[in-house]
């Protein structure tokens, strides 16, 4: 069964300010691109991401394209585009979660058990494999041991899901960090409108530019705090989906970042 949780979209503008052209062309690469993705077409999906990074070279687009990776299973493409995220914008809102997932890919390449988030994206140097066990010494035969019954020992009970509770954290911060999001459109909104809506027989403020570039820095908190908070919230729901599942499980996080709109949406079979 395929479940699709879709994450609060509002209206925005991208951080850059790029020709109205390319920003609606990339909009709809990037829109077709999240399509591609929730059919299974994860190839296409990274090639539309790619042109659309083209036309507006936004840093989120390579953390999208890091997630396609991992939902193809190529771990060393997907850890190379985290990595070029966080070079790209290394205190971007979504650090949190490409670190994450390169700390994760870094282990999983290397077989380390554990890495510092600083050391994610360096070369991965994998330890030399033990050496071979030796011979087994030869036992003269023995008669067969009489036949005993095998009680097996008692299953022990599983202790709590810690993934579950940092789930739930994960998400209560995403949810908070989103909010602040939202108040700060809501603030470029008002500017918008205020502006919109001057009486047309009336002079202009002699504060007009200073509101145009409140306007425009709310919207640029707008866009940040809720492309945080929704990587956060989308993550936080998937570790709580997977903590309380024993089946195979495949999700994907596709970051929505068109011309005039901006969210999160997941997807996953479980």
């Amino acid at each position: 069964m395929r479940l699709a949780i879709a994450i609060c979209l509002l209206p925005a503008i991208a951080l850059a300010q790029p020709a109205p052209k390319d920003r609606k062309q990339a909009g709809d690469l990037v829109k077709r691109a999240i399509a591609k993705s929730q059919a299974g077409d994860h190839d296409a999906a990274v090639e539309l991401y790619e042109e659309a990074y083209k036309l507006i070279p936004q840093p989120l687009l390579l953390s999208n394209i890091g997630s396609e990776y991992q939902q193809l299973g190529k771990p060393i493409e997907a850890r190379t585009y985290f990595c070029k995220y966080l070079e790209a914008d290394p205190t971007g809102p979504n650090v949190s979660y490409a670190t994450a997932q390169a700390k994760t890919l870094y282990i999983e390449l290397s077989g380390a058990t554990s890495v510092d988030d600083k050391d994610v994206c360096k070369p991965i140097v994998k330890p030399p494999p033990p050496p071979p066990p030796p011979a087994p010494a030869k036992i003269a035969p023995q008669a067969p041991p009489s036949q005993t019954p095998v009680v097996p020992p008692p299953e022990e009970k599983s202790s709590p899901n810690a993934l579950r509770y940092a789930g739930i954290g994960v998400a209560v911060v995403g949810g908070i960090v989103f909010g602040v999001g939202c108040y700060y459109g809501i603030q470029a909104k008002s500017i918008s409108d205020e502006i919109t809506n001057h009486p047309k027989d009336q002079p202009w403020d002699a504060n007009i530019h200073d509101r145009e570039a409140e306007g425009q820095a709310d919207e640029n908190k707008q866009i940040g705090f809720m492309i945080g908070g929704g990587v956060a919230a989308a993550a936080g729901v998937v570790m709580i989906v997977l903590s309380g599942s024993r089946h195979e499980s495949a999700v994907s996080i596709a970051p929505v970042a068109t011309h005039d709109t901006v969210g999160f949406a997941a997807a996953g079979r479980f």
